[in-house]
């Protein structure tokens, strides 16, 4: 419950989106974020066996990535909790990040539903300001093994936000997932950022890449 709240008053602070302009480099204007390229993995790797439908998996004891958290392999959660070894903040925690951590969707087009697990990463300080990084962790079935499609993490990020970006409501179709990045402008409190931008992440080559991000509000 110590992380579950900080997001769950995050993720109502913004309404539902519209489309807006595209975001630019911080430097042009005081209001918009610079976009950085983020992490993509590598995918089509196996994370152990799973049911054909992945609606039947235990995801709070499933094993899952989180290269988004700088952790380098597979990680085991055991009651939605893990503990790892990040390349850039050393030992961290990682934990499913709310009630309602997994979004279904079939983004290959094969009939079967995909699921984007809600991960989030953070140095075990059990604040909202030690939380580090947040991710989507997009995996799919096939034949009988749990197999990681890629990672959607945050693509907006201000250097002068006080907190990091949190990820919002995928959004499935054909050949991609839409989310929602939830960013902080330096007078932001750490329940409540103020600035929304979509960002879609299409399925290339076998995993995951982002478009440019699109600011909203």
């Amino acid at each position: 419950m110590r992380r579950v709240l900080p997001l769950l008053l995050l993720l109502t602070a913004c309404g539902e989106p519209s489309a807006g302009p595209k975001i630019t480099d911080a430097s042009h204007t005081g209001d918009t974020t610079a976009v950085t390229s983020a992490p993509t993995s590598t995918g089509r790797s196996p994370l152990g066996t799973a049911p054909d439908d992945l609606h039947a998996v235990d995801w709070q004891q499933a094993t899952l990535t989180a290269a988004f958290c700088g952790v380098e392999g597979p990680v085991r959660f055991l009651e939605g909790k893990a503990n790892a070894t990040s390349t850039t903040w050393g030992e961290v925690g990682l934990w499913l990040s709310t009630d309602n951590f997994v979004r279904y969707g079939d983004i290959d087009a094969d009939g079967r539903d995909e699921a984007a697990v809600n991960v989030g990463c953070d140095n075990g300080g059990g604040t909202a300001s030690s939380q580090l990084a947040f991710g989507f962790v997009v995996v799919r079935a096939d034949r009988g093994q749990l197999e990681l499609v890629g990672e959607i993490s945050a693509t907006t990020m201000r250097d002068d936000a006080p907190h990091v970006p949190a990820l919002a409501e995928p959004r499935f179709e054909k050949g991609a997932v839409t989310v929602k990045e939830l960013w902080y402008r330096p007078s932001d409190a750490n329940c409540c950022p103020t600035g929304a931008s979509l960002t879609t992440w299409w399925l290339r080559d076998g995993t995951l890449k982002a478009d440019q991000a699109v600011q909203v509000s």
